[in-house]
């Protein structure tokens, strides 16, 4: 299925900041695939085999990997297109 993370506060005003190539490796060695980010936003469009726990997956390996507390919101894409019609 496919998703889309939208991670709060990084790239804002030179804080947090991580590069979208080093993020959309790190989604990748969550194992998630067809990782694409947009713009320096953090915000992610990748595929995974299931829904559970995908924020709490993401949002502590950013904190092993950089040690910052970042809130993530994951939507299927799905969902987000019911939201825009």
């Amino acid at each position: 299925m496919n998703y889309i993370a939208f991670l709060r506060g990084i790239n804002v005003g030179g804080h947090k900041k991580i590069l979208m190539a080093d993020l959309r490796l790190l989604f990748e060695s969550l194992g998630y695939t067809q990782v694409r980010t947009y713009i320096q936003s953090g915000n992610v469009l990748f595929s995974a085999e299931r829904e559970k726990g995908l924020a709490e997956n993401i949002s502590e390996a950013i904190q092993i990997k950089y040690g910052w507390e970042v809130p993530v919101i994951v939507k299927t894409a799905e969902a987000l297109r019911t939201i825009f019609e």
